[in-house]
C-alpha cells in the first residue's frame, strides 16, 4: 500500500518490486493473459505483484504488468474466478448472518467526511504481524484520488500500516489471490444488493477458511453512505437484503437473538427517517443559548457541589410502616455524588465527600460512572450497592460526567443505529477524563489505607468504557472491574498506537484482577458478538486471566424487554461484588476517618 499510494502511475513492475504484499487494481472489465511467468491486464491503470501462495496454478512469483490493449479478449481472470466459484463456499441469508454489517454516515455539517473516516478506520486496522487480516478497499472511480489521498496521509503518519488492498471500479474484478481478506471497506455504497452480496462473500470466504482470526478480528462490512442516499435504489435493496437475513434468523434457533440484534443495528442506520429532524431545529432555544442541552437532574439543577447520603437495605418505606428503617441502625451503603469537573481541585472537594461511616465499618469502596445522557440511573436503587449482611458497608463513589457524557464521538452518525465492529472513540477526551478519575482512585486509595485491592471500578454503557479504559491503565492493584451492556476501549475502537492493551510500558498490575461484564443479547448499540471478541482480545492480547461475560437473554441496551424494577446491572453487581472484596480479617491498617464536614 506504500509503495502504491507514493507510486501513483507507475508501472507494475516497479510497483512490485516495492509493494509485493499489496495490490491496487483499477477497472471493471480488464483482461489478463499468459506471458511466460507474469500477467498481463488490459484496461487496467495500476497493478502490484501479490507474490503470495497461489491456490490457482499460476506461479507464485507472477506479476500484473500493465498493457493497453490485448488483441485477444480470452480473459484468464475468467478460469480464476470459475476456479474460487468451484471451491466458494455456499452463501445465503445464514452466511450474511455472520458478518458484522456496519454502515458510517459521512459528509454534509453534522458527519465526518469521507477522507476523515476513511482515515478513521486505517487507524484502527490490525497491522503487523503476517497473521494480521487484510482489508479490501472498494471505490468509485471518481474516489480514487480521494481513497489514495487519505492512504498517503495515513502512511505519511503511522509508522507501520496494515494490510491493504484497494479495489477501484464500480464492480471490479476480485483479484485471484485474497489472503485472510475479513475486513471489506465499501468507500461508495455498493451500487446493487447483487454487488453487496459479492463483497460480502469474500469476508465470507476468508471466515471460513481462517475461523480462529475471524473469532479475534470479526469478519466485517463496513460502507460508508450519505444521508441523501438512504431513499436511494442500492440503499433499499440493500436494507431489504438485510432484512431477509435478519427473518431468517429470528426463524433459526441456532443463531440465537444474538445474530438479530446485530442486524438490526445495521438496519436502523439505513431506516431513512431522518427527514423529520429538520423541524425540531430551532425549538426549544429560540435564543440560542443552549440551555436545552443542560442537564435537567436534581443534582444539576439544584447546583450540588457534591452530596453524600447513607442508606439502609430497606428503601422507600412508609413512614408508618413498621418495616421503616431505624434512623440508629448502622448504614450499609455510603453515597457519595460528585461533578466530574470538581476533581481538578482535590484540596476544595476533599472536606465534602469526607466518609460518615468509619474505616472500621467499611469492606470496600465503589467507582461508578453512569450511562450517557444520564446522572441518575441509580437514583433509588442505593440499597442495591448492599453488601450481604456481615461483611460490612460499601462506599459507593458516583462521579457525574460534565454535560451527561464522559468523552466527544467522532462517529456522531452511530446514534442512528448500532456498531457491529468498530465504535470509533475520541482518546484525547478519553485521556482527559481518564486523568480525573485516576485522581479519584488515588483519593479513595488513601481512604482505605492504600489497600487498592478494596477498591473497584463499575460503569454501564459510555460510563463502562470510561472506568475500563482506567482499570486497564491502574498501576495499581484494584480489587476488579464490573461492567454492564459496554465494551473495551481498546482496538480496533482506538486507534491502533493508542490501545492500551499494546501501548509501550503498559501496567500489569491487574491482570489477575477479576473482570466481570454484562452484555445484552437484543442489545442493537454494542452487540454481543462484539462485546465477545473485545473479552478475547482482553484475554489473548491483554493478557487477563480472570475475565467472563455473560449475555443475558431478552435484555436490550437499555434492559429487559419485560419491565422490570430493578436494575440489571446492579442485579449483576450483587451477584459479584462480595467476590471481590477482601476478607474482614485482611483489612487492617485502616485510617482515621477525616473530619466529616456538612
Amino acid at each position: 500500500v506504500k509503495a502504491v499510494a507514493s507510486a501513483g502511475r507507475k508501472s507494475a513492475p516497479a510497483l512490485a518490486a516495492k509493494a509485493p504484499a499489496a495490490a491496487v487494481v483499477r477497472g471493471d472489465d480488464r483482461c489478463l493473459k499468459r506471458k511466460g511467468s507474469s500477467l498481463s491486464c488490459s484496461s487496467a491503470v495500476s497493478a502490484a505483484s501479490t507474490r503470495a501462495p497461489s491456490s490457482s496454478g499460476l506461479d507464485s512469483e507472477s506479476e500484473l504488468s500493465l498493457s493497453p490493449s490485448q488483441p485477444k479478449r480470452r480473459c484468464l481472470c475468467e478460469a480464476i474466478d470459475g476456479q474460487q466459484r468451484r471451491r466458494r463456499q455456499p452463501f445465503g441469508s445464514r452466511e450474511l448472518c455472520a458478518i458484522a454489517h456496519q454502515f458510517g454516515l459521512v459528509g454534509g455539517d453534522f458527519y465526518d467526511s469521507k477522507e476523515g473516516r476513511l482515515l478513521q478506520l486505517l487507524e484502527r486496522l490490525p497491522r503487523g504481524a503476517d497473521g494480521a487480516p487484510c482489508a479490501l478497499i472498494f471505490a468509485d472511480p471518481a474516489a480514487e484520488r480521494e481513497v489514495f489521498g487519505a492512504v498517503a496521509a495515513h502512511l505519511q503518519a503511522a509508522g507501520d500500516s496494515p494490510h491493504v488492498q484497494v479495489l477501484i471500479g464500480r464492480s471490479p474484478r476480485l483479484p485471484p489471490l485474497l489472503e485472510r481478506c475479513l475486513v471489506v471497506i465499501n468507500y461508495n455504497l455498493p451500487s446493487s444488493a447483487e454487488e453487496y452480496l459479492r463483497r460480502a462473500a469474500v469476508v465470507h470466504e476468508a471466515s471460513v477458511e481462517h475461523p480462529d482470526l475471524a473469532d479475534r478480528c470479526g469478519a466485517v462490512m463496513y460502507s460508508l453512505v450519505q444521508e441523501r442516499q438512504l431513499g436511494g435504489v442500492a440503499c433499499t435493496k440493500i436494507r431489504e437484503l438485510l432484512a431477509r437475513a435478519r427473518r431468517m434468523a429470528k426463524g433459526d434457533a441456532s443463531l440465537g437473538g444474538t445474530r438479530v440484534a446485530a442486524l438490526d443495528s445495521a438496519l436502523m442506520y439505513l431506516a431513512n427517517d431522518y427527514d423529520d429532524d429538520g423541524e425540531d431545529d430551532g425549538e426549544g432555544d429560540e435564543d440560542g443559548d443552549g440551555e436545552e442541552d443542560a442537564c435537567d437532574c436534581n443534582h444539576c439543577c439544584s447546583g450540588s457541589l457534591a452530596s453524600v447520603s447513607l442508606h439502609a437495605v430497606r428503601p422507600r418505606c412508609a413512614a408508618t410502616s413498621s418495616s421503616a428503617p431505624s434512623v440508629v441502625a448502622a448504614p450499609r451503603v455510603e453515597v457519595v455524588r460528585v461533578p466530574l469537573q470538581a476533581l481538578t481541585d482535590f484540596g476544595s472537594l476533599a472536606p465534602y465527600i469526607a466518609p460518615r461511616v468509619s474505616p472500621e465499618q467499611r469492606a470496600c469502596t465503589l467507582i461508578c460512572l453512569h450511562n450517557m445522557y444520564c446522572h441518575t440511573p441509580w437514583d433509588g436503587y442505593e440499597h442495591m450497592f448492599a453488601l450481604p449482611e456481615g461483611m460490612g458497608s460499601v462506599r459507593v463513589v458516583m462521579v457525574l460526567a460534565t454535560g451527561s457524557s464522559w468523552h466527544d464521538y467522532p462517529d456522531v452518525g452511530s446514534f442512528s443505529g448500532g456498531v457491529a465492529w468498530t465504535d470509533i472513540l475520541d482518546m484525547d477526551s478519553m485521556d482527559a477524563a481518564d486523568s480525573l478519575i485516576e485522581r479519584l482512585v488515588e483519593h479513595e486509595v488513601a481512604l482505605l489505607g492504600g489497600q487498592g485491592e478494596r477498591l473497584v471500578l463499575m460503569g454501564a454503557s459510555q460510563g463502562g468504557g470510561q472506568s475500563m479504559l482506567r482499570f486497564l491503565r491502574s498501576q495499581r492493584r484494584l480489587g476488579g472491574w464490573i461492567g454492564s451492556v459496554c465494551h473495551a476501549p481498546t482496538a480496533p475502537h482506538t486507534p491502533v498506537a493508542r490501545d492500551p492493551l499494546t501501548a509501550a510500558g503498559r501496567s500489569m498490575a491487574n491482570l489477575a484482577a477479576p473482570v466481570r461484564l454484562l452484555a445484552g443479547e437484543l442489545d442493537t448499540t454494542f452487540p454481543a458478538p462484539l462485546v465477545l471478541r473485545d473479552v478475547q482480545r482482553l484475554r489473548e492480547v491483554g493478557g487477563f486471566t480472570d475475565v467472563a461475560v455473560t449475555v443475558q437473554k431478552g435484555m436490550t441496551h437499555e434492559g429487559p424487554e419485560a419491565s422490570e424494577s430493578l436494575p440489571p446491572e446492579l442485579l449483576f453487581l450483587q451477584r459479584h461484588l462480595p467476590s471481590m472484596v477482601p476478607a474482614a480479617a485482611s483489612c487492617t491498617s485502616r485510617p482515621a476517618s477525616p473530619t466529616a464536614s456538612s
